[in-house]
């Protein structure tokens, strides 16, 4: 077979693959069309709404605080108010009248306070405001810990985005190459191994931009579950960051992360809570006294008029329990000791976590300088390489080599940034703030 022979199946081929591809770029650009673009922020707000661990987070500080109202309340009075009616098909003989009655009717008021509870309430208020204020720093820390995560899933669709944008241009300069090839064949100029190199490598940038367009889908789909939609999500154009906002010294940051992290203010909390319920369960050994009184009415007719009212003092000392006070509060003081061992490695953690993440980010951002320099330098290498090759001074290999080396610095270049936008989430999810841009 000659080499033109060669060259004109490949002509078809290709000519019947731009044919299929104009045949189904409406139904891609439809596709594209049904995809709904967010932006970070709408991203956030979404999952925000959907995330069923934040909301969770939330409801639970909603109860603590319905708790804590609870506990307030418990010093006022207790009140209620009854009435009964009754009828019957035998008559009975009401001794204060001397009369045969089958009917009867009946209403109360009653109160009850307890005087003294040996600090049972005191306790339990603090408790409860301990409680909440732990339900409000876990609700803040799974805030940011659901940001974090929809950043991480924002992010990877857009790198994904990306990578495709770079698969295409990988098999754009393939085909580039391949044509490059035919011409020296034609000429005389190139061997036929130039062109069927050529033409694997134009297969190998075709199967890249199918797995690119898969983990794209895949991305997608992440995204639209993480934000609710249930279908595609696509980040908007320009989502990933190239540069970190401006950061303290790590020790400033490490600092502040023991002192308001979420995690350690939530751990903190915690144990406060413990330790009232420590103080609540020493109560038990202490007398409690309770003022109940009521009025009544009773009668035969309507409305009643026998009326009468009752004033009691109830004192209760437990004086032994069968050893249920002493075991609530070897209970209460080893939970109490176990959130102090928490809230301690809270505050270490959050300070270690910081000064990670801002080792994280500044490493990041120097990743991300040196990949955008290798894209610019790998860009040129290969159009110089490929002006080489037209003239005969390079091989195909040299070409190759060049296409491949562009390639893996855009790849790095994406990642780089993507890797610099999830480090800074991270360092905002432990100092429980965004950091200013």
């Amino acid at each position: 077979m000659s080499d033109r022979a060669y060259s004109a199946p490949r002509f078809r081929r290709s000519a019947l693959l731009l044919f299929l591809f104009g045949l189904a770029a409406p139904v891609i650009g439809a596709a594209q069309e049904g995809v709904t673009v967010v932006t970070l922020d709408e991203a956030i707000a979404l999952a925000l709404e959907h995330d069923p661990s934040y909301v969770q987070a939330d409801r639970s500080a909603y109860s603590a605080r319905a708790q804590l109202r609870q506990a307030q309340l418990s010093w006022l009075p207790s009140v209620n108010v009854s009435s009964a009616y009754g009828n019957s098909s035998n008559e009975r003989f009401d001794q204060t009248t001397g009369r045969l009655v089958s009917e009867n009717y009946s209403a109360q008021l009653s109160a009850s306070y307890e005087i003294f509870s040996g600090g049972r309430r005191f306790a339990e208020q603090s408790s409860a405001s301990a409680t909440l204020r732990a339900a409000e720093a876990r609700r803040s820390a799974r805030w940011f810990e659901t940001v974090l995560a929809t950043k991480r899933t924002f992010y990877a669709a857009a790198a994904a985005a990306e990578l495709v944008e770079s698969a295409k241009q990988r098999l754009a300069r393939a085909q580039r190459q391949l044509e490059f090839a035919e011409t020296r064949l034609e000429l005389g100029t190139a061997t036929r191994s130039d062109v069927l190199r050529a033409d694997l490598e134009v297969g190998n940038a075709e199967l890249a931009l199918l797995e690119a367009e898969a983990a794209l889908h895949n991305a997608r789909l992440e995204l639209g579950r993480r934000t609710g939609e249930g279908r595609e999500v696509q980040p908007a154009a320009g989502a990933l960051p190239n540069v970190a906002p401006p950061l303290p010294p790590a020790e400033e940051l490490a600092r502040e992360a023991e002192r308001g992290s979420p995690a350690a203010l939530a751990a903190g909390a915690d144990w406060r809570a413990r330790a009232a319920l420590v103080r609540a369960s020493y109560g038990n050994y202490l007398p409690s006294v309770r003022l109940t009184g009521g009025y009544d009415w009773a009668s035969f007719e309507f409305p009643p008029k026998d009326r009468s009212w009752s004033l009691r003092v109830i004192a209760t000392l437990p004086i032994f329990n069968g050893w249920q006070r002493e075991a609530s509060v070897a209970q209460a003081r080893a939970q109490e000791e176990i959130a102090r061992a928490s809230a301690a490695d809270a505050a270490i953690g959050a300070r270690v976590s910081a000064e990670s993440a801002a080792r994280e980010i500044e490493t990041a951002e120097h990743r991300v300088r040196i990949a955008e320099r290798a894209v610019e330098l790998a860009r040129e290498d290969l159009r110089v390489q490929e002006e080489r090759y037209q003239i005969g001074n390079a091989t195909i290999l040299d070409l190759q080599a060049s296409q491949v080396a562009l390639t893996e610095a855009e790849i790095e270049w994406v990642s780089a940034r993507q890797e610099l936008g999830i480090s800074v989430a991270r360092l905002e999810a432990v100092l429980g703030r965004a950091l200013e841009r």
